[in-house]
């Protein structure tokens, strides 16, 4: 069995066992597997999920040349929160803010 088929196994095991409304020990006993592979494959998949959600950047318009001139900061918002940047900042910080806020809100 490929690594995909044996994927894909494992995915409809593990929606059959959500649906199932049985305890992990019993429906392992019922499908002659170990509870051990039904966590590992649990686990394997709640990890592939969280990483497909990556952080997205929206597109920004921006009214007018005049307007980036007459400010003195950039406002940033995740979510409700609301970064104000001004020149000079630090550039990994402001990154590494955005991906906690992004997790958060």
């Amino acid at each position: 069995m490929t690594h995909t088929e044996r994927r894909q196994q494992w995915k409809a095991r593990i929606e059959a066992y959500k649906a199932s409304g049985l305890s992990a020990r019993e429906f392992c006993r019922q499908h002659n597997i170990t509870t051990r592979q039904l966590y590992y494959w649990l686990r394997k998949e709640t990890l592939k999920e969280q990483t497909d959600n990556t952080v997205q950047w929206l597109p920004v318009s921006l009214s007018s040349k005049e307007d980036i001139a007459l400010s003195d900061f950039l406002t940033v918002k995740v979510g409700p929160a609301v970064i104000e940047v001004r020149q000079g900042f630090n550039e990994e910080l402001l990154l590494h803010v955005v991906k906690v806020l992004s997790t958060l809100c």
